[in-house]
């Protein structure tokens, strides 16, 4: 027996940041930083974190991606950081790089 799930609604990348619950952050530099692919964090996390601090958590995922990463199992493959004595975590899916707190997700 197969059970299949059918998806009633998505909310997109879009709407979320129409509707602001996600902030786009680095904008004009996404060709350089992410390869044009999107970076943005929850409004939470803007309310709490300064810009310098938010290039500070993009600068640690890159150095993480890059050289912790692969040699983690996929299991592992979490990036978290802490800020402000808070955990963050930068997670990356097919739309985009997205900074939040655990407790978002």
């Amino acid at each position: 027996m197969s059970t299949r799930s059918t998806v009633i609604y998505e909310y997109t990348l879009q709407q979320a940041i129409e509707d602001g619950a996600l902030v786009e952050v680095f904008r004009n530099r996404w060709t350089t930083l992410s390869a044009g692919k999107p970076i943005v964090a929850t409004s939470q996390v803007m309310e709490r974190v300064s810009r310098a601090a938010l290039q500070e958590i993009w600068n640690a995922y890159v150095d993480w991606k890059r050289n912790v990463e692969p040699a983690l199992a996929e299991a592992e493959r979490l990036f978290r950081t802490s800020m402000n004595g808070e955990t963050l975590w930068v997670l990356e899916d097919g739309n985009a790089y997205t900074i939040l707190y655990p407790e978002e997700y």
